[in-house]
């Protein structure tokens, strides 16, 4: 289930990304190949690392699940969209800040927009780790593969931005010290705005859980 939400969400991290972009007449923010590369490497690995997470503490505590129950109920399915429009939002504020406010080419502006989906999706794995509970309750390092797999996910993201080779493969370009933190700060919200969701959960009880 967190390997299937996961991925779900970041495929609609991106299809928001795509479509209002689209709406609002900007130019096509992310290439095909960008895309691919997101889903083929990015999404790829931490959703495997997600697939072997350790079981939560309280597993045998909880009710048997309904024989009916689908693998992704209502509220989690609302969760996820949520949470891809608020990806996707911050991917086209990168764009946006580095097209329109920096007066910067097309070309950065899309690699901004390709690095901030890669953070915004890198940091939502460490938060699909469970729907409802802090990852800091969970143990930040209590899921080591977890971590490899996003650093080795960075890592590739950051090699194809300053390679020679891979940026002409990808179509993108070496972002600036400026460029960097504005997309590492606007691809964190979606981590910092679901763990204040989880804190309030812990007073009001609305989040689904896996």
């Amino acid at each position: 289930k967190k390997f299937i939400h996961y991925l779900l969400s970041c495929n609609a991290g991106e299809i928001v990304t795509m479509f209002l972009a689209s709406l609002l007449g900007w130019p096509v923010p992310l290439f095909p190949i960008q895309i691919l590369w997101i889903n083929l490497v990015t999404d790829g690995l931490p959703a495997l690392a997600l697939g072997m997470d350790p079981v939560e503490k309280d597993i045998m505590k909880r009710p048997p699940r309904r024989t009916d129950e689908p693998v992704i109920g209502r509220k989690q399915s609302r969760l996820l969209l949520v949470q891809g429009l608020f990806i996707g939002l911050c991917a086209l504020l990168a764009f946006a800040f580095v097209l329109f406010i920096e007066k910067e080419d097309i070309g950065r502006a899309r690699t901004a927009a390709l690095f901030a989906l890669t953070c915004g999706q890198l940091f939502h794995a460490v938060n699909s780790r469970s729907l409802d509970k802090s990852i800091f309750a969970l143990g930040v390092f209590s899921n080591a593969k977890l971590l490899f797999a996003c650093l080795a996910s960075l890592s590739l993201q950051v090699a194809i931005m300053y390679i020679p080779f891979t940026q002409r493969i990808f179509k993108v370009v070496a972002l600036g010290p400026v460029d960097l933190l504005a997309v590492l700060v606007a691809s964190s919200l979606p981590f910092w705005a679901m763990e204040a969701a989880k804190a309030l959960h812990r007073r009001f009880r609305f989040l689904p859980s896996y």
